[in-house]
């Protein structure tokens, strides 16, 4: 790369190791804003998921969330909702997913906490309270004005079985999004992607994809992964993330995000070759 202007990154199964920012991994981020480069969380969390853990937010600059839905700035503590579901929407979408998957159950964030019809969404989950519980024949949606995301899932079903009975539905105004083997899928608007999200904020800033790197393991990360200059894949991604990649670096545990921004760094700082 000529120019380090952003790094974008995925948090959970990325740069996040288990919920934890390694030191390797602060100590990467935060050489490469001392640099001038912003860093830019790039997450399925929604703002509150970012903000409240203490290693995450003296690190970064900024964050995308939802998987593009919502834009978070840490200096001004200021959200901005980019692409909601209408509730009409998301309630029709619901509807369809009931005929086809029996026994589902939903969640749905709002961008300020969590409704779902059972605990089980919020299990091994940190840092997305608050939590409101509601009954299964109750309606998700009553008094909520706009959605981020419509959470499923079905006792019995594993993640490619819930894809497979998903996609013969037809969903429009939305984008469904998998995580591999994980029970678990997710609605968000059409317009919500990582790589959308991401493409307008730097465009906002007068940033191309030439000056930005970014870092993935799943497909919610491969339209970010397409779009960036140079785009890694964390070692042990998901196929689709490791093919909109354009290099690999080492996995989470490994600390491969710091390897590669190191990397990065002793590359803008190497002479120019001659004849170059």
């Amino acid at each position: 790369m000529q120019e380090l202007k952003v790094i974008a990154t995925d948090l959970d199964g990325t740069l996040l190791d288990r919920g934890r920012l390694s030191e390797r991994n602060r100590k990467a981020l935060i050489a490469a804003r001392e640099r001038g480069a912003r860093i830019v969380a790039v997450t399925a969390r929604a703002p509150r998921g970012v903000h409240r853990d203490p290693g995450l937010a003296a690190s970064i600059d900024a964050a995308i969330c939802c998987n593009g839905a919502i834009h978070y700035d840490f200096a001004t503590q200021a959200t901005d909702f980019r692409h909601p579901i209408p509730p009409t929407t998301a309630r029709e979408i619901q509807r369809r997913l009931r005929e086809a998957i029996p026994g589902a159950i939903f969640a749905i964030e709002t961008g300020e906490g969590q409704i779902a019809q059972s605990r089980q969404f919020s299990e091994h989950v940190v840092l997305h309270d608050p939590w409101t519980f509601v009954d299964p024949a109750a309606d998700l949606f009553d008094g909520v004005d706009a959605v981020a995301v419509l959470t499923v899932r079905a006792p019995g079903l594993d993640g490619p079985s819930l894809v497979e009975r998903a996609q013969g539905i037809e969903a429009p105004g939305v984008r469904m999004w998998h995580w591999g083997s994980y029970p678990e899928i997710e609605y968000s608007a059409h317009a919500a992607t990582k790589g959308t999200a991401l493409a307008a904020w730097c465009a906002e800033r007068g940033i191309g994809p030439e000056s930005v790197a970014a870092f993935g393991d799943m497909p919610t990360d491969a339209s970010m992964l397409a779009w960036a200059g140079r785009s890694y894949a964390v070692a042990d991604a998901h196929p689709e993330a490791a093919a909109a990649a354009t290099h690999r670096t080492a996995s989470c545990a490994e600390d491969g995000v710091a390897q590669a921004i190191e990397s990065i760094l002793v590359e803008l700082d190497a002479p120019p070759r001659e004849g170059a």
